[in-house]
């Protein structure tokens, strides 16, 4: 195939991920400045062409011709996407500001509209017949990346992907609402219907039986893609004016409703199991201590009507600690405003306002608060919280990795509570959406707007 070995480096990857090769220069008198890229399919290795048209460009990219002044070529996370690394012409650049600054410059080139060896899934509805064949390559190699990261063991990078499909949102939002009412039943697991349009009940059911992991990524692409364009959900709050819009709000909240019911029977069965240990005489020192056990009983009495029996039955379990529960974890009810030290009441997982209703306690000016989306627990005004770039939630009290590593829902009754691995290190990772948490600043006095 002409290739010459010596001028080039390869990224090798998993099955059907194609291999691109990228000029490297080495001092050798032989050079092409070529780039090529070859698939592995049925045992045999065969040469694609590495070009690329996205909707939003007038014009397609041809990669084969990359020049000298080519660093490499890395893909993307999820293989949509090839970023080049170019250096800069000196003579171009003013030599006072931009020569000493200016290297190199990195330039995204789209590659997930081309051939990658994926079967096409004809039945998706094409909107564009000019560009079907480009769609349905598109519709596959996004279902396809995605499924990837179905594997709790990768780490949650999907910039690429949701950056494919918000385009595609605008250029093409009927194939894109077509593709995902295919990938949700399939991400779920439901063999029965092949489209998210179910009935209440049978969706909470195939909810409940996805993994940690699935729910993650049905979560991040609600909120990202479908819904991007409308006011940030919160549970509780306004849904949308549209019955798609309903469709995916109403995805979103049993999905979130369910990995808020996991999470606090994760915290609760860990209160038991350091018990467990404490009666067995093993040191708890090294296990990590959970917190907001009294705020998260007052939202399981909120909601006792709708939460999963066995939440309830840990519930019950950890009030019949007593005055033992202290010695295992921390169990706080009432919580003040650091601001104007008044009362405050547990109303909503996600804020608070003080005061407690009673007239001669509330402030004349109340202050609306955060809370950690982990613990419930009132998040410090001093120290830094972590953020949550997806669902903006903040989080102050970081859970344990065993949470995000669990191959079983801790809502199933054959879970043991002395089997959870609560000597992990806890790791800032979202509890609602699996991605790496953000460092956020502290909001300190001044940027508190009282009521």
């Amino acid at each position: 195939m002409g290739v010459n070995l010596y001028t080039r480096i390869t990224f090798t990857g998993v099955y059907h991920q194609p291999y691109v090769i990228s000029h490297r220069k080495r001092k050798r008198p032989i050079e092409d400045n070529s780039a090529h890229c070859w698939i592995f399919e049925k045992q045999k290795l065969e040469e694609i062409p590495v070009h690329t048209n996205f909707q939003e460009l007038k014009e397609s990219t041809d990669l084969s011709e990359v020049s000298d002044q080519c660093f490499g070529l890395p893909i993307a996370p999820g293989q949509l996407m090839v970023a080049v690394v170019r250096t800069l012409d000196p003579n171009l650049l003013d030599q006072m500001y931009q020569a000493r600054t200016q290297k190199a410059v990195v330039e995204f080139i789209w590659i997930g509209g081309q051939f990658l060896g994926l079967p096409l899934d004809k039945g998706i509805y094409i909107c564009s017949p000019q560009s079907g064949t480009n769609f349905l390559w598109w519709g596959s190699n996004i279902v396809w990346s995605l499924k990837k990261y179905e594997n709790g063991e990768r780490g949650l990078i999907l910039w690429d992907i949701i950056v494919a499909q918000q385009v595609l949102k605008k250029s093409a939002p009927t194939f894109l609402e077509t593709l995902m009412h295919k990938w949700v039943p399939s991400l779920l697991s439901y063999d029965q219907c092949d489209s998210i349009i179910i009935s209440h009940r049978s969706r909470n059911y195939m909810i409940s039986k996805a993994s940690l992991r699935k729910l993650h990524l049905l979560n991040i692409v609600c909120r990202k893609v479908m819904l991007s364009d409308h006011l940030q959900y919160s549970p509780g709050g306004e849904e949308g004016n549209n019955a798609a819009t309903d469709l995916w709000t109403n995805l979103l909240v049993s999905s979130e409703t369910e990995l808020l019911e996991r999470l606090l029977a994760f915290t609760f069965a860990a209160v038991l199991g350091r018990i467990s240990y404490l009666r067995k005489g093993v040191s708890n020192d090294n296990r990590w201590f959970p917190v907001g056990i009294a705020q998260m009983d007052s939202w399981v009495s909120m909601n006792s009507g709708e939460v999963h029996n066995e939440l309830k039955s840990l519930k019950s379990r950890i009030k019949d600690l007593g005055s033992r529960i202290d010695s295992v974890c921390e169990y706080s009810v009432e919580e003040t405003c650091p601001y104007c030290s008044a009362p405050v009441p547990f109303e909503s997982p996600e804020a608070a306002l003080c005061g407690s209703g009673v007239p001669d306690t509330v402030p004349a000016e109340r202050h609306r608060l955060s809370r950690c989306a982990a613990s419930m627990r009132l998040c410090s005004v001093l120290q830094p919280a972590w953020h949550c770039a997806c669902c903006g939630g903040m989080v102050e009290k970081l859970v344990p990795e065993a949470f995000f590593t669990m191959t079983a829902s801790p809502l199933d009754a054959d879970n043991d509570s002395e089997s959870l691995c609560l000597s992990s290190p806890a790791v800032p990772l979202c509890p609602f959406c699996g991605i790496v948490l953000q460092r956020s600043a502290p909001a300190f006095l001044l940027s508190v707007s009282p009521l």
